[in-house]
């Protein structure tokens, strides 16, 4: 199947046309011909992140979410950002047990894509996969992260509405007011809170909205226990909720503005370090530089700047 055929399909609603294209972006195989063939036919899909550290069941509240979202009839793609084998590149968790029961769903999408070493526990491609499961027609887009702790703040680059999933007895609050995360969350969740000491969490969380200046809004607290589904038609209504009050205040426009110029941003970035990386300075002479700055002899910054300054002379003499 060629592009353009697979562009046509993935308009269509092929599920495996998003697959293949996805693929390819994974694969740095055409990747700008993909994305400027399909941005204009790209909906506003809505996007829910859900984040936390390792263990606090973020799989299964998302396996609960997509029954959730098909009850109402709608299409969902989940992006399940896993962490990267040091020796495939794959995602290690990439079989998700806990969504497979999804996998007949014609209107359900779930893709599994390793970090490879991001550290925002995103993977690098997420900006444009999220492009193709819009075009693909995805009313909602889950992306559930990989779960390494104060990166994670990446999400709310991405997501119309985060999930921070906190669990008791693993020391989960403490964390989030050491590391400064609590702000990403729209919405608290504590799963597993039949355990001793949701409560404790609970009040923690709602006294730290109290003494913080940087919400206006105080973040609503839901308690579930996934496995069992206690506690998940609330949480997706609040999630609705918090959906139509950020359309009604114009807030939703305005996250998704600053994520168009997050990818602008990004996008540059990674095209400017490509291009040092291959037309700028050998691999060689970054070992030399490093050994420079090794032995004091130089600095990160004054050897970025020069290398800034040697592509740049490099552009005007071509």
């Amino acid at each position: 199947m060629d592009l353009n055929n697979k562009i046509e399909q993935l308009k269509a609603g092929n599920v495996r046309a998003a697959a293949q294209l996805i693929t390819q972006i994974e694969n740095q195989n055409q990747v700008q011909e993909v994305v400027s063939a399909i941005y204009p036919f790209k909906k506003e899909s809505y996007i829910v992140g859900i984040t936390g550290a390792p263990g606090v069941g973020k799989s299964t509240i998302t396996d609960k979410l997509i029954e959730q979202l098909r009850n109402d009839n709608k299409k969902v793609g989940v992006v399940a950002i896993d962490p990267t084998s040091p020796f495939s590149g794959g995602a290690i968790l990439g079989d998700r047990i806990r969504l497979q029961k999804h996998a007949t769903d014609k209107e359900v999408f779930i893709r599994s894509m390793g970090s490879r070493g991001h550290l925002g526990g995103l993977a690098p491609a997420t900006n444009n996969v999220i492009t193709i499961l819009s075009v693909l027609g995805c009313d909602y887009i889950i992306i559930e992260t990989v779960g390494v702790g104060q990166s994670e703040v990446e999400i709310v680059k991405y997501a119309d509405t985060v999930l921070l999933v906190l669990t008791p007895g693993s020391g989960d609050s403490v964390q989030v007011m050491k590391a400064g995360i609590m702000e990403i969350g729209d919405i608290f969740v504590i799963n597993k809170c039949d355990r001793q000491g949701s409560e404790k969490i609970e009040s923690e969380l709602k006294m730290l909205q109290q003494i913080s200046d940087n919400q206006a809004v105080e973040r609503p607290v839901v308690k579930i226990i996934a496995p069992k589904k206690i506690g998940i038609p609330e949480l997706y209504q609040t999630i609705l909720d918090h959906q139509k009050l950020q359309q009604e205040n114009n807030v939703l426009n305005i996250r998704r503005r600053a994520r168009i110029k997050n990818e602008i941003i990004s996008n540059l970035q990674q095209s400017i370090l490509s291009h040092i990386k291959e037309n700028v300075v050998s691999d060689q002479e970054i070992e030399d530089l490093i050994d420079d700055v090794f032995d004091n002899k130089s600095d990160p910054l004054t050897i970025s700047l020069s290398l800034i300054e040697r592509s740049q002379n490099n552009s005007e003499t071509e």
